[in-house]
């Protein structure tokens, strides 16, 4: 089901305020056992299982597939959600016209939002001309679009938290304009100004736990994504889940409660992924194998994903942490063998195993 079929455009804003509501998980590509092509079936095992874990939201990260696999696997997603839940997309191209291209291909696929973002080589002398990049590609667009304020160094020169407030105050104005996405790592004086000034435009998603509750409490928000919300919770026990509906109740005990009881396995993921995300690496296999130890398909990525992955590969001691991380909250991962990750769940059910598969991944070890 397309955006254009759910809200007329000038109405997006609306359509948000009462959709866009609750938890966004990523959703990665699963491919045949020679990973060759896009095992379709993988993929809509993972959409039914973000859907049992209570996500209002899938976000379909299209890593190392060719544009027809990119649409086989988008399609395969907006038509397993089926309306059940809204379908996200990244979009990322280097010039406003590339991103317009990434954009028409997600709506045609029957995607309902995008979440814009220059890639790191993109570079802009002036505010105007981020401005101008972003709102090119947006009003292009009949897709709803997530804004997502990032750090790092690539326009510092424009604002010294890297992230340009004034550009995307302007952007929160555009009509299919619905929501700003919150990077963990932000500085809060900068949380702070961006919530200020956007708050009453667009819908707020901080995807730090820690901070959820000043958010929800000071600036209403109610939507967090894209992340891995399976480190923390199984469909039985939906710990992160339950704990942004209790605080959007004003149940502020029982969410503190459901904070506690999820942190071991919170403080677990920031452990593992510490070396990584200052070197930029999004530990996708890692995060890959922990929906799997829930219910999730799994399956070895195509490489390149990320080729910096490849210094952080899943190693038996990650996976044994991974699996403790589970009992450390009281949920007991999946007992099946790990060679029903690496084939994927919807393949190992045909019989297919890792002898099958013709090539050593080395994002695994």
């Amino acid at each position: 089901m397309a955006i254009s079929d759910v809200t007329p455009r000038g109405d997006l804003k609306g359509w948000a305020r009462e959709h866009f509501r609750g938890f966004e998980n990523i959703l990665m590509p699963s491919f045949t056992a020679d990973l060759s092509g896009v095992d379709e079936a993988g993929v809509r095992h993972d959409v039914r299982r973000s859907i049992d874990h209570g996500c209002f939201s899938v976000f379909a990260v299209a890593g190392g597939t060719s544009p027809e696999e990119t649409s086989r696997f988008l399609g395969a997603v907006a038509d397993e959600a089926g309306g059940r839940v809204s379908v996200g997309v990244p979009v990322h191209g280097e010039t406003a016209e590339a991103a317009i291209e990434q954009l028409q291909l997600a709506e045609a696929a029957g995607c309902t939002h995008a979440l814009i973002f220059p890639p790191h080589t993109f570079r802009a002398e002036t505010a105007d001309d981020l401005y101008a990049y972003y709102r090119t590609a947006i009003e292009a667009t009949g897709l709803a679009v997530v804004l997502w304020a990032t750090d790092g160094v690539q326009f510092q020169h424009l604002h010294p938290s890297n992230v340009v407030v004034d550009v995307y105050d302007r952007l929160c104005d555009l009509d299919n304009v619905i929501a700003l996405k919150l990077m963990t790592t932000l500085d809060l004086t900068t949380v702070f100004e961006l919530c200020e000034r956007t708050h009453e435009k667009v819908r707020i998603g901080g995807v730090h736990l820690g901070s959820m509750p000043l958010l929800v409490k000071n600036y209403g928000m109610q939507w967090s994504g894209a992340w891995t919300i399976e480190a923390l919770q199984s469909p039985e026990q939906p710990y992160v889940v339950r704990f942004l509906e209790r605080m959007l109740a004003g149940d502020w005990d029982a969410a503190l409660d459901t904070y506690w009881q999820m942190k071991p396995a919170y403080d677990a993921l920031f452990r593992l992924m510490a070396p990584m995300l200052p070197k930029g690496v999004h530990p996708f296999t890692h995060l890959k194998y922990y929906q799997w130890c829930v219910g999730g398909n799994g399956g070895l990525l195509r490489e390149p994903w990320d080729p910096n992955e490849r210094d952080f590969p899943l190693t038996p001691a990650d996976r044994e942490a991974i699996k403790s991380s589970f009992r450390s909250i009281g949920i007991e991962p999946t007992s099946d063998p790990d060679e029903c990750f690496v084939v994927g769940r919807a393949l190992y059910k045909q019989g297919v195993r890792a002898s099958d598969v013709p090539v050593k991944n080395t994002y695994v070890e």
